[in-house]
């Protein structure tokens, strides 16, 4: 008998075939409307009774519509936006770390609109240390063949997310739980499958560490080291990953509903044994599919909704900010990068000020009226700002590992190395600052790149304090920086970047610093 399963992940509310760049616009190659015409075409090829249908997290934040959801009184438009996912008939699902961006009550209401079973093993009640949602695993029978499903999420949530969006709860590390937890399933069941938004830490043919082994992503770990886990279906990193490691099927599909991937198994079952004859796993782009209607009827008015929304005017500039160019942006600076810093220090106070370019397709502010779709496109996470107390020395640690982000060709131009490239772009970690006057020569040994660092014309010095405004992700330790740690925390925001945007733009007239303070070479 033929077993597919067909997964998805990471489509942060983009319901529609739009990125709300341009209104109007629905031909974009992504979208759960697509995901669900593709689903819904492999379940009749293939037959219901052989199809099981999973999804990995990340759905609640990441598009302007999901902004528009979360900005109700109610949660009649989040009912809506729930509507869509359940018209995909899901079999079983886990939860993404930015399912917690909008609080407890927010997703609460969210798992329980959901028609499709929550499996949840390492997000645990701090008093019970059971399952804080969800069931422990899930049972699917298909043509006498079970196949237990477990469902993990990175432990790595409470480094990035305030504590009124976790509290009570207790994270803990995904591998621990389905080393516990999956020889007791595989007793039960032919076959078994996880669930999990985490990605894979080493190159899963070399094992070769790809990032600092921090707890975040433990994949190739659980691949490695438990042996009862054959099918394994993930998230988080936004790969588009279709692999078979140790006879075990590997997926990963994209971002924003790109893709569906595919795993089908050829299966003998002969009584109580079943074996595995063969295995292949596919992307199918959903872009070579049309939207599908009922996920349109069900989303159409909180779409339009969103469109007008968007395009509400907040506030007038003195002259545009844009970004021309993100890697120049990055580069040499931006006048729009130096407004977001210019804000950040207006609400915190602090000495200096780091951000880093959000979006490839961020543009800044071209214009001198700035709407809210501006500002959601240009800043789409659901960060808070957070003002650290750092000395001068942890300033240059931070600086010198922006420096590793970059590397000289045999031309001598400047690139960003292929780490933060593939296999999952990561550019929003690389943070510049401001007002800091700073130079940086990335062709010297690491230690020594930063050439240049003065405040208001004084060089920064290593046993002094230094008042620091960054987002919370930063903060509390997003991204791999050296020297940020939530005991330097101290002051968190309780406001969004669009209400600060909304707040400083209209606070009188804003005068862009449009001046250049950094440059790498």
């Amino acid at each position: 008998m033929k077993l597919v399963f067909l997964h998805t992940s990471d489509t942060h509310g983009f319901m529609l075939p739009t990125d709300y760049q341009d209104k109007g616009d629905y031909s974009a190659p992504i979208s759960l409307s697509r995901v669900s015409t593709v689903i819904k075409a492999k379940r009749k090829e293939w037959g219901n009774e052989r199809v099981i249908v999973t999804d990995a997290g990340d759905c609640l934040q990441g598009s302007p519509l999901a902004s528009y959801c979360h900005a109700g009184q109610d949660f009649s438009r989040l009912d809506s936006f729930t509507a869509c996912y359940n018209e995909i008939g899901y079999d079983g699902r886990c939860l993404g770390n930015h399912d917690f961006n909008f609080g407890l009550d927010y997703l609460k209401h969210y798992i329980a609109g959901n028609k499709a079973d929550f499996v949840n093993d390492n997000i645990l009640d701090e008093s019970t240390e059971k399952p804080a949602f969800g069931q422990e695993f899930k049972i699917v029978e298909r043509e006498g063949v079970k196949v237990g499903l477990l469902g993990i999420t990175t432990q790595y949530v409470p480094h990035w997310e305030p504590q009124e969006h976790i509290k009570g709860l207790k994270f803990v590390s995904a591998f621990d739980q389905i080393k516990k937890l999956a020889p007791k399933l595989k007793k039960q069941v032919d076959l078994l499958a996880v669930m999990y938004h985490g990605g894979f830490e080493s190159d899963l043919e070399t094992g070769e560490p790809t990032e600092p082994h921090t707890g975040e992503n433990e994949g190739y770990k659980i691949l490695k080291e438990i042996p009862e886990v054959d099918i394994f279906l993930t998230g988080h990193q936004h790969r588009r990953l279709n692999t078979i490691v140790d006879n075990k099927p590997i997926v990963q599909p994209g971002y924003r509903g790109e893709c569906v991937a595919e795993i089908v198994m050829d299966l003998d079952k002969d009584g109580n044994q079943v074996k595995v004859k063969d295995i292949k796993t596919a992307l199918i782009d959903t872009a070579d599919y049309e939207p599908d209607q009922a996920i349109i009827d069900h989303i159409k008015e909180v779409d339009e909704g969103t469109q007008k929304w968007l395009d509400q005017p907040i506030a007038n500039l003195s002259e545009p900010a844009p970004i021309n160019n993100a890697f120049e942006g990055r580069i040499k600076g931006a006048p729009f990068i130096n407004l977001l810093q210019q804000m950040q220090i207006y609400f915190t106070g602090a000495d200096i000020s780091a951000t880093a370019v959000m979006s490839e397709k961020a543009r800044g502010f071209t214009s001198k009226t700035v709407t809210l779709r501006q500002v959601i496109l240009n800043y789409p996470y659901a960060n808070q700002l957070c003002k650290v107390k750092l000395t001068g020395k942890d300033l240059k640690e931070i600086l010198e590992h922006t420096a590793t982000f970059l590397e000289k060709d045999a031309e001598g131009n400047l690139h960003f190395i292929d780490r933060y490239i593939k296999p999952k772009p990561q550019l929003y970690h690389f943070d510049v600052f401001y007002p800091l006057h700073y130079e940086v020569d990335v062709s010297k040994p690491h230690g020594h790149r930063v050439v240049k660092l003065e405040l208001n014309g004084k060089p920064i010095e290593d046993d002094k304090i230094y008042h620091l405004a960054v987002n919370n992700y930063r903060a509390m330790g997003g991204g791999f920086y050296p020297a940020y740690s939530m005991d330097k925390i101290e002051m968190m925001l309780d406001k969004d970047y669009v209400q600060m945007f909304t707040e400083y733009l209209s606070s009188g007239t804003v005068k862009v610093d449009t001046k250049p303070n950094y440059k790498f070479y």
